[in-house]
């Protein structure tokens, strides 16, 4: 059984990525509470955070307690982008970047997914001007990477 602080982290990452939305988090609360029989407070303030923004949510998430590991995590939020880019390849470029500033906080090991995520913003950026490649190709080296990358069982 998953962590319910891993739970929290993936959803933190991914609301404030922007491939989680608030209604998801909303319900991950719900249940949680359903499943507890005294809730963490984080819990029913997610529970009730309807009108709150994003950045809000995040926090909540953060104080959720717990441990996590956040290589694991990480994974699990690259199959999540994984799934959103196939199915809306518009996304694709707004993940790169994400990808991009997660691997500058240091939240993408180099040690465990190498140094491609530094380049795949570059990737898109350098097709959109008709220097190297094209959006499709950049497209496709973001999947090969989450593929590579990703939760094998998400």
């Amino acid at each position: 059984m998953l962590q319910q602080k891993e739970e929290a982290e993936r959803f933190r990452l991914g609301v404030r990525g922007g491939w989680i939305s608030i209604n998801e988090v909303i319900s991950w609360a719900d249940s949680q509470i359903d499943q507890t029989l005294q809730p963490h407070p984080a819990l029913v303030d997610l529970a009730l955070a309807g009108n709150r923004s994003r950045e809000d949510v995040a926090a909540l998430l953060e104080t959720v307690p717990g441990s996590a590991d956040p290589v694991f995590v990480m994974r699990w939020c690259l199959s999540d982008i994984l799934k959103v880019v196939e199915a809306e390849p518009r996304f694709a470029l707004e993940a790169a970047r994400w990808l991009e500033v997660a691997a500058q906080r240091g939240e993408l090991p180099e040690s465990e997914f190498g140094g491609e995520p530094h380049a795949l913003a570059d990737a898109f950026a350098l097709a959109e001007q008709g220097t190297y490649g094209t959006i499709g190709e950049a497209r496709e080296r973001l999947i090969t990477f989450l593929r590579q990358h990703s939760m094998r069982e998400a």
